[in-house]
């Protein structure tokens, strides 16, 4: 079973996932003899370089230890509040005021869509680890070709967020117990250009180990 750019492979009881990013792999396996295999067997093809265990990939943070792992991306929101020139802003503790009503025609002065875009760009990237942000910056990008000074404001707010929350990220506990932990939310007519309701998305798993 694969997908775009991620291939698994089971010999037996054992397991090889592979994650291809252009010239990058990433490699995890369930037996070291199997893996051993493995490498031998694709640097008889590939000209390759083991840089060993992961520990930066993607503009992301990996950190292993015997409890799990833990991905952050610390780093790259430095480099953003700093492009930014948000460095030294305050930070603040919600991601979003729920008193704000953001609409396409709100009156206020349109500014660069050029620049709102690539702000939203960089959020977006940091959602890979920070779903706390997830919300806000989904329904910020749908003002990307209207954006105004009021939708510019709020995504100030997610960037004095995330000053105050640079060492939020996932954490993936070494545990042999597994909990399922769920969180429902919905709205009725909340969009307030269309009357739409947000809608809700389902997200689901599979440990392999």
């Amino acid at each position: 079973m694969s997908e775009s750019t991620l291939y698994v492979k089971v010999v037996d009881n054992d397991l090889i996932v592979l994650s291809l990013y252009v010239d990058d792999l990433l490699v995890t396996w369930s037996n070291e003899g199997i893996i051993e295999q493995f490498k031998s067997q694709i640097m008889l093809n590939f000209e390759m370089t083991n840089l060993g265990e992961m520990t930066f990939f993607l503009s992301m943070e990996i950190q292993q230890t015997q409890h799990g792992i833990f991905i952050g991306q610390q780093k790259y929101a430095r480099e953003v509040l700093k492009k930014l020139n948000l460095e030294n802003c305050k930070a603040i503790s919600t991601p979003f005021s729920q008193n704000d009503k953001l609409n396409k025609e709100d009156g206020a002065e349109k500014i660069d869509e050029g620049k709102y875009r690539s702000i939203i760009r960089c959020l977006m990237y940091l959602t890979a680890t920070r779903p706390d942000i997830m919300f806000s910056v989904s329904l910020l990008s749908r003002f990307m070709h209207c954006a105004s000074e009021l939708h510019y404001k709020a995504t100030k707010r997610i960037l004095r967020y995330i000053k105050g929350t640079l060492l939020y990220g996932l954490k993936f506990e070494n545990k042999k117990e597994l909990f399922l932990h769920g969180f429902f939310d919905s709205d009725w007519a909340g969009s307030c250009d269309d009357m739409r309701s947000t809608s809700r998305l389902l997200q689901s798993w599979i440990s392999l180990f």
